[in-house]
């Protein structure tokens, strides 16, 4: 019985490691190819500006492949809105609002995060007048391990300023497949039930077995007497 009994319990914790690592799913691979597969398409912007968001995507890509400090200052000028500008992070309540706040943002990425990868050439890119707005796909393998490599989007909205497209705002998400979070609370649900009703059992019969032993020892004790 025991035996089984450590069997499920292996066999359970295997199934939630198993669940947990899709979520972490790389479903992106391919997205890096030559350009023409596009996750989320094309975009409606014409060549020539197409080229010019393309470009600007490639410089903030190499922003965060050198995670330089000494050229902080100058990446954001050169790529970020000083008015209005807002980055949306990856964590809750991670808004930044405003040109100072989003560059505090970007040190704090380039310090502590790791390396992010960007489908600069396959993402989708719209335009109409001096607005652009786009969105890719992407990943982040973080310096803590090279085993944590979480899949991203990235999306963002571009000005154009002065002849020069800035981006006004950006928004960064981990896209993990949450599919398996319902799957995982059922059985963890599962689990608690069934070690919450192996508990009352243990406990039950634990009494009982108080009681039964109770009435034979005070008996023995009066035959004595």
């Amino acid at each position: 019985m025991k035996i089984l009994s450590g069997v499920l319990r292996v066999s359970f914790v295997a199934l939630l490691v198993f669940l947990c690592t899709g979520l972490l799913e790389d479903k992106y691979q391919g997205s890096f190819d030559p350009p023409g597969s596009y996750p989320y398409g094309r975009g409606n912007a014409p060549d020539t500006v197409r080229l010019e968001i393309t470009d600007t995507l490639e410089a903030f890509q190499d922003g965060y492949t050198a995670r330089d400090l000494t050229q902080l200052k100058s990446f954001t000028e050169r790529l970020f809105a000083q008015d209005n500008m807002s980055i949306l992070g990856t964590m809750p309540r991670e808004a930044c609002i405003g040109f100072e706040h989003a560059v505090r943002l970007v040190r704090s990425d380039w310090q502590g995060w790791g390396d992010c990868r960007f489908a600069v050439e396959n993402a989708h890119i719209s335009s109409r007048g001096d607005v652009a707005w786009f969105s890719t796909v992407g990943y982040v393998e973080f310096d803590l391990t090279s085993l944590l490599v979480l899949p991203l989007r990235l999306s963002g909205v571009l000005v154009k300023d002065d002849a020069e497209w800035r981006m006004q705002y950006l928004q960064f998400q981990f896209d993990l497949d949450l599919t398996n979070v319902l799957v995982l609370n059922i059985l963890l649900a599962f689990w608690l039930a069934v070690e919450v009703i192996l508990l009352i059992v243990t406990v039950v019969r634990t009494t009982r077995k108080g009681r039964t032993v109770a009435p034979a020892q005070t008996k023995g004790k009066s035959e004595s007497t």
